[in-house]
């Protein structure tokens, strides 16, 4: 019976060091994706949501935080600028779709994804932040 304490005792004891050890994972906006694999870390975009992590110009920045659509390779300017504009109403108009204009996932271009893009361009609401990577790297995927 002692033994079987003692036992008892010396895993829960082990597990606690284990526990103490491995550190809380932060997750900030709560969409059970950590911060470090997160490419969107200030609106929800995980498993539970349209916008799961979708990345469409692999710039680091998932499309759900992301109303940069200028970006094209090394040498991007990652700014929200009059120039996106067009390509946004483009998609919107369903003259040119453009996946990265779907900022909610739900495979349109509609006036919920504007509130986004129109939220970013006014400076309300920052690009990203997103992934280490991100605007440094293209491919920049966790």
């Amino acid at each position: 019976m002692k033994i079987k304490l003692v036992m008892l005792v010396s895993i829960f004891a082990f597990g606690l060091a284990l526990n103490a050890n491995a550190g809380a994972v932060v997750d900030t906006d709560t969409d059970l994706v950590p911060d470090a694999f997160d490419n969107c870390t200030a609106l929800a975009n995980g498993p539970a949501e349209d916008s799961n992590q979708v990345d469409t110009d692999q710039d680091g920045y998932g499309n759900a935080c992301d109303a940069d659509y200028g970006f094209t390779g090394a040498g991007g300017d990652f700014l929200i600028t009059t120039g996106d504009f067009p390509i946004f109403l483009d998609a919107f108009t369903g003259s040119a779709p453009n996946l990265a204009t779907d900022h909610n996932g739900d495979g349109l271009t509609t006036t919920a994804d504007f509130s986004t893009f129109l939220a970013q361009f006014q400076g309300t609401q920052p690009l990203g932040p997103g992934l280490s990577c991100a605007g440094v790297t293209v491919p920049c995927l966790p």
